[in-house]
């Protein structure tokens, strides 16, 4: 096609040793040819600014299909071409890929949303799970301040052939949901990764689950908190990370050799799919390492237990 920046096949990758298995990728050409960060990284919540790249203003042809959700429960693909309903989303392909299949879900594309959350937008990502029906197809969504670099509300999704290490991480439910049933909703928190994290479990309906982390996801940005999401499972997970590596960043409290990294950890790094931008870090990365990088992400046992307080009292 022409349309992609680099060849995302000849990147190499490779399991690193340890209880986690980490999954690491060396991608040199994303790190010289990703599309730039146009926005302040201290504010979750920007308005919308049409003179900045959004996806109005992609190639036609980096448009893969539009993706809406029918009225009855059947899954229909129509070849010809249908017109485009002013609420469409659209799948794009990412010309930055990190993987197999790396394409980018844009949710009422017209609409020109903001990369903020709502209920609607993030149902839309778990209906498209659901009917990719692979459990290696995982879904991410990244605010501003957690390395989203546009502001048009968007969800990248691509196929792993292995299970995120945060997938396999031990949880504990949150007290509130000790008592739950299999069919009731359920947020366990991780128990020992270096970032730490909320875990939401589908109960019967995808609609709540939808609703409650959403309505999560608006209550960390209300409080400019930036925060990674990761959908597992075929869409009966969901991982939502709340992060301040940028603000570690600015605090200098991260040491040197580690910025040389150069790896500013998104939704997929936090799940432990580390790609690195130098075939030298590439190269030496241990287990050990990777906790180190993601552990500047992490907020504090009293911050995430004040965020728990808050999000789920």
């Amino acid at each position: 096609l022409g349309l992609f920046k680099y060849d995302v096949s000849k990147c190499q990758s490779k399991k690193i040793p340890g209880r986690f298995e980490f999954v690491a990728q060396l991608n040199e050409g994303r790190a010289q040819k990703k599309r730039q960060t146009e926005f302040r990284m201290d504010n979750v919540c920007q308005e919308f600014d049409t003179k900045k790249f959004n996806f109005t203003k992609a190639k036609q042809d980096e448009v893969l299909f539009q993706f809406e959700m029918s009225v009855d429960d059947f899954t229909s693909c129509y070849e010809e071409k249908k017109i485009v309903e002013s609420n469409a989303s659209f799948v794009y392909i990412n010309i930055s890929p990190i993987e197999y299949g790396h394409v980018l879900l844009v949710p009422k594309v017209l609409d020109c949303i903001p990369q903020q959350m709502s209920m609607e937008c993030l149902l839309t990502a778990l209906h498209m799970s659901v009917e990719v029906h692979n459990p290696c197809f995982k879904f991410g969504f990244n605010t501003l301040g957690a390395y989203a670099s546009i502001n048009h509300l968007h969800f990248q999704g691509y196929f792993l052939n292995a299970p995120f290490p945060v997938e396999r991480v031990e949880t504990e439910y949150l007290n509130r949901f000790t008592n739950k049933g299999d069919r009731d909703l359920r947020v366990s928190k991780l128990l020992d990764y270096p970032v730490r994290a909320f875990v939401f479990e589908l109960g019967a309906d995808l609609k709540e689950l939808a609703r409650e982390v959403s309505s999560a996801c608006n209550k960390l940005e209300g409080k400019n908190i930036p925060y990674n999401l990761l959908i597992v499972d075929c869409g009966a997970r969901v991982f939502l990370l709340p992060q301040k590596y940028e603000e570690n960043k600015v605090a200098q409290v991260i040491p040197e050799d580690v910025l040389e990294t150069q790896v500013n950890p998104a939704c997929f790094e936090i799940g432990g799919h580390m790609v690195m931008k130098r075939a030298q870090d590439y190269d030496n990365l241990t287990e050990e390492r990777i906790c180190e990088i993601l552990s500047y992400a992490s907020l504090s046992e009293a911050e995430f237990k004040n965020i728990e307080e808050e999000l789920f009292a």
